[in-house]
């Protein structure tokens, strides 16, 4: 049955295509894109006003967990939201330290989430409408993870210079 009521199993839309992201506190969207790409998760980076927000390109079960763990094992400090939509099903998952945290009602989640972010886990809107809207706060994290290692390394190290002064 669709969300319209019908009876057939195709969902209208958006909503017929998966989405997996992850929604960071990480206020460069080029450190998440480097951090992603050092962790093997190709994805589009959009800078948002609470951080940053990753779309995952491998939409496949499990990638969201995959690339959670290996963000925040990482970057130890930071907390993520794991998100999926998955036939019209929001989930979103808590994840600090590489660990698996609890479950998050998506409601709740949703409702302190930018707009942008709402609009694509609700199926209201595709990657390619949020990366049209603000092209300079996007960054892609299609990087080889050699790259994305000095990246990170050469964004530290900017960071530090930038506390000093």
């Amino acid at each position: 049955m669709t969300a319209r009521g019908g009876g057939d199993d195709e969902l209208p839309g958006y909503l017929a295509r998966d989405t997996v992201a992850l929604l960071t506190p990480i206020q460069n969207g080029k450190v998440l894109a480097a951090l992603c790409a050092l962790s093997g998760a190709k994805c589009d980076v959009i800078e948002v006003p609470q951080g940053t927000f990753a779309v995952l390109v491998d939409d496949s079960e499990g990638a969201g967990d995959r690339a959670a763990m290996a963000v925040t094992a990482l970057h130890r400090d930071v907390v993520l939201l794991a998100m999926e939509r998955r036939g019209g099903q929001v989930t979103v998952t808590r994840w600090a330290r590489g660990e698996r945290g609890a479950d998050v009602p998506p409601g709740l989640a949703l409702d302190q989430a930018p707009g942008g972010v709402q609009r694509l886990m609700l199926g209201a809107a595709t990657i390619e409408d949020l990366l049209a809207e603000d092209p300079s706060k996007v960054y892609p994290g299609r990087i080889g993870r050699f790259r994305a290692f000095w990246r990170v390394r050469s964004l530290a190290a900017a960071a530090k210079r930038e506390q000093r002064r």
